[in-house]
């Protein structure tokens, strides 16, 4: 919302630096998300050397046909211009900037010799003084402007502009005349009355009998006010009010088109006019859409209207869509001699259904959909009528139209001022909590040891005593209440155990060197290909995004692994070479049948350098596929779980260099290098390796319970082995069967080396294990750990077919 601060004390007597100003709103809820400038430069007493002028008389230049030279009266002296249009005549008013002036492009004025003649100044046309785009001739100015006055003090030619957030809650702050109501509040100034004098109507005729009206809905449109002003000249809009559009960032069209546009800015009541002729039937009807019907609107658009979206129609379709914008068959233009002015109120929710499924936003519907006070209608209306007579001419047909389905009735609020010294922890004194009330717009009155508060019907979000201590928190100032803690009980916060497990595991991994990184949940259509998932994977079928942003961001991941390559991709291009990453993210897999995606937590990673850092001495080994495994093996060992591996299918990762990981039978991620090809596919010149695991089931995998177990009093046996197995046997098997014949006194087994060559033999393998025995009673014998040895390699004998080797 851009509020011209010229146009704003029109209704607030403040005398404030624009800085100061700004900063006193932001601390009672209105931000202020910039000041700007339009208009002439005011620095360096710019603007005096902008006047009225009044042209004395003019002359052919004797050296140009096509020059005049002009003699100007500037105030006490009179300048010598060369002029190059003819539009004005002796006498005329006109803005003249004289030698020195800066233009709101930039361009500095000086006196100058055109064609052998000095010329003193200039006269300004209103595209040379940022009012219009284009403009045919010098900018004349009405007969009372003052001669010699400053241009500045009688158009808005240079203004510091207010670009405020409003949130969803404060309607009534879209609109000049409600920041100026917060504004004396919050300072202090006296707010004037709102300008909506109103003019009396001329004629023996009435609109009702020119035109028929009427609401099938009041739900749809609880208020629907119209009146009719005959005899009009459209025309362009006098110099004040296209600067005032200008400012506020909207458009100047035609006179009566920017004073609905000027009234909506000023009271916040969008307004709409429509030409009388272009209206079939002379009757119109606010209602909802039926199947099939279409409209061309103002911006040329031909829509197609859903049934049930809010229209104004005539006789034969409709000619508006309902607080949204108008229709091109019934717009104001050029020939328009009877106009129809609407304000009304329509429902906030039904015009944003319709505004969103038909993309189409205006000023008008951002208000709207926010819901406006049904008491806007016919001050809108007083304001608009006076406006167009006075602007437009013609005259006010006598009766209006007040289509009401509910008068508004005000709510009392009763407000205990102990209650505000009690959420507050500040006293306020009653007599400064009423009036700042008063201020706000509530009608308070004593009641008892309290208040009762009357809610202005133009906040509606004020319902409870609480939101009344609000109001008075913020325009009190809520710098100024101490700060102190909150009475009654003590809680103590922490995290679930779910929340726990997840920190530790985040912690992890950044202690592993891993980096954390956030990336979008959104990937391109050609993922599936670059992944090489088969035709027939689940994980090609990814939700759509109805609106995407971009081809790269159209559908819903499947897998967190496309969003990491394109991240390790995008460093490697930048030459950041050292990039190990993680996230903890969701992947997104449609259901039939439902509308909403089954949504998975994954916690996954990408290595592609050194975990350790490279080292001058050289003997740094990059990451392989042990590299992401003792990391999975890692996470688990972080929570107490345990976890195994087996032969992965996955397209994506390399055959032999990959396995998932297997939790109480149920496959739950995978590790591995990734696929040349896919590689290749996200321009990645280097190996990388990958993991990924669903974090609900790798957690579900932990104990929360720490069991104590005794390293120190009774000392290990150690034992190493190397048994020959079949070359395709996993080590994991083996593992297994070694730990089940070993129990209950084996501790623990670990892989310690490999070899395949002739002294085992082809299709065979030597593995061998490093065995620890230990007993939580006692100091175990050398009879009983080989005791334990013999059972393990018969066991290895009997269900593998292992040999030891020598």
């Amino acid at each position: 919302m851009k509020v011209p601060i010229s146009w704003l004390k029109e209704y607030v007597d403040i005398d404030l630096p624009v800085e100061e100003l700004a900063e006193r709103l932001a601390l009672t809820g209105t931000a202020v998300e910039r000041i700007s400038h339009v208009g002439l430069p005011a620095a360096g007493g710019n603007l005096d050397r902008f006047v009225v002028g009044r042209v004395v008389s003019i002359e052919p230049h004797p050296n140009a046909d096509r020059l005049a030279l002009c003699r100007v009266e500037t105030g006490p002296e009179t300048a010598q211009i060369v002029c190059g249009t003819r539009n004005f005549r002796e006498g005329d008013r006109t803005a003249v900037c004289l030698p020195g002036g800066m233009l709101p492009d930039g361009r500095r004025l000086e006196a100058a010799e055109i064609r052998g003649v000095r010329s003193e100044g200039m006269m300004c046309s209103e595209s040379e003084l940022g009012l219009a785009a284009k403009s045919a001739g010098i900018m004349i100015l009405p007969e009372d402007a003052p001669v010699g006055a400053r241009l500045a003090d009688y158009l808005p030619v240079s203004d510091e502009v207010l670009e405020l957030e409003i949130t969803p809650n404060r309607p009534d702050c879209l609109s000049v005349y409600g920041v100026a109501r917060e504004v004396a509040a919050v300072t202090g100034a006296r707010l004037k009355a709102a300008p909506v004098r109103d003019i009396k109507p001329r004629g023996d005729d009435n609109i009702e009998e020119l035109v028929n009206i009427s609401v099938s809905g009041p739900d749809l449109c609880p208020r629907y006010g119209a009146r009719l002003i005959a005899g009009v000249r459209i025309g362009p809009s006098p110099a004040w009010l296209k600067a005032r559009l200008i400012a506020a960032g909207l458009r100047p069209v035609n006179n009566v088109v920017d004073i609905t546009n000027y009234v909506m800015w000023t009271l916040g009541e969008p307004m709409h006019a429509f030409d009388l002729a272009g209206i079939a039937g002379r009757q119109l009807t606010a209602r909802s859409a039926v199947k099939g019907e279409e409209i061309t609107t103002i911006d040329g658009v031909r829509r197609r209207l859903a049934p049930g979206m809010p229209v104004i129609a005539d006789g034969e379709k409709p000619v508006a869509i309902a607080g949204i914008m108008g229709g091109r068959d019934s717009e104001v233009a050029a020939g328009s001699t009877d106009i129809l002015l609407e304000a009304a109120n329509f429902d906030g929710r039904s015009i944003m259904e319709a505004s969103m499924a038909l993309s189409l936003r205006s000023e008008s519907s951002t208000r709207f959909e926010k819901g406006l006070d049904q008491e806007l209608v016919l001050q809108a209306l007083a304001m608009a009528s006076r406006l167009i007579t006075m602007i437009a001419g013609g005259r006010l047909v006598p009766g209006q139209y007040d289509i009401q389905a509910k008068p508004f009735e005000a709510g009392v609020i009763h407000l205990r001022p102990h209650r505000v010294a009690a959420l507050l922890g500040a006293e306020v004194p009653a007599a400064e909590i009423r009036t700042i009330l008063t201020k706000l717009g509530f009608k308070v009155k004593k009641e008892g040891a309290g208040l009762h508060a009357g809610v202005p019907s133009f906040r509606a979000d004020v319902e409870r005593e609480v939101d009344l201590v609000e109001e008075v928190a913020r325009v009190f100032g809520l710098q100024l209440i101490p700060p102190s803690l909150p009475s009654g009980m003590r809680a103590m916060g922490g995290l679930s155990w779910e929340q726990a497990c997840r920190r530790r595991l985040v912690q992890m991994l950044a202690g592993r060197g891993l980096n954390e990184v956030i990336t979008y949940s959104f990937i391109g259509l050609d993922f599936a290909d670059r992944l090489r998932l088969g035709e027939s994977d689940i994980r090609r079928d990814a939700a759509r995004l109805a609106n995407p942003l971009s081809a790269e961001q159209s559908q819903m991941r499947t897998l967190m692994l496309p969003s990491l390559l394109m991240t390790v991709s995008a460093n490697l291009a930048q030459r950041n070479f050292d990039v190990n990453i993680f996230e903890v993210g969701r992947v997104y897999y449609p259901v039939k049948g439902e509308r909403l995606c089954d949504e998975r937590e994954t916690v996954a990673g990408c290595l592609c350098s050194f975990l350790q850092g490279q080292s001058w001495r050289g003997n740094t080994r990059g990451p392989d596929f042990f590299t992401g495994k003792g990391l999975v093996e890692a996470l688990f060992k972080e929570l107490a779980g345990s976890c195994s591996v087996r032969r992965t299918k996955e397209p994506f990762l390399h055959p032999g260099k990959a396995a998932d990981i297997i939790v109480s039978g149920s496959r739950i991620g995978y590790v591995g290098e990734v696929h040349p090809l896919v590689l290749r596919a996200f321009d990645i010149d280097r190996p990388v390796v990958a993991f990924e695991l669903f974090l609900g089931e790798l957690i579900a995998s932990s104990s929360e319970i720490a069991v104590f177990e005794d390293l120190i009093n009774f000392p290990a046996s150690f034992q190493d082995i190397a048994v020959v197995v079949d070359e395709d046997t996993p080590a994991a098997e083996i593992i297994a069967v070694v730990r089940e014949a070993g129990a209950p006194l084996l501790h623990n087994v670990r892989v310690f080396d490999f070899f395949t060559g002739s002294q085992v033999g082809p299709g065979k393998k030597s593995i061998a294990l490093n065995l620890e025995f230990r007993s939580p009673q006692r100091t175990l014998t050398d009879a009983e750990v080989d005791s334990a040895r013999a059972l393990i390699v018969r066991a290895l004998d009997e269900r593998l077919k292992a040999s030891l080797r020598l």
